[in-house]
């Protein structure tokens, strides 16, 4: 699946493996969830395309810079681009900052397809 077309639980699993956790994705009652196993807390719901408490630490420790861009009809797009990694260069864009940054972390890690 190409990174750029992540979202949900789905984008939440691929960010969770790129940071090095055990992680999988939960289904029950029509709804999906990402569940990883932290050492200190145990199991937890983890949500970085929907927390900031989640995703501007990783913006930050990657360099990743944020910015919005207006579409055609007036709507705000984001970028997350990670210009100051010398090693990857990349841009991912998205409605929400939050997705794009962990959209962009995949594909730093990852590349630009994951299995679906």
């Amino acid at each position: 699946m190409n990174v750029s077309e992540l979202s949900g639980a789905q984008l939440d699993y691929w960010v969770a493996k790129a940071e090095g956790m055990d992680a999988e994705v939960k289904r029950a009652c029509g709804m999906e969830w990402c569940q990883v196993d932290v050492q200190s807390v145990g199991l937890i719901h983890y949500q970085p395309s929907d927390d900031w408490h989640i995703a501007a630490p990783i913006a930050e420790r990657q360099r990743y810079v944020t910015y919005p861009r207006m579409r055609a009809g007036g709507k705000v797009e984001w970028l997350a681009e990670s210009q100051l990694n010398p090693e990857f260069h990349g841009i991912m864009v998205d409605e929400s900052p939050k997705v794009a940054i962990c959209r962009l972390r995949v594909a730093e890690v990852f590349g630009l397809e994951v299995a679906d």
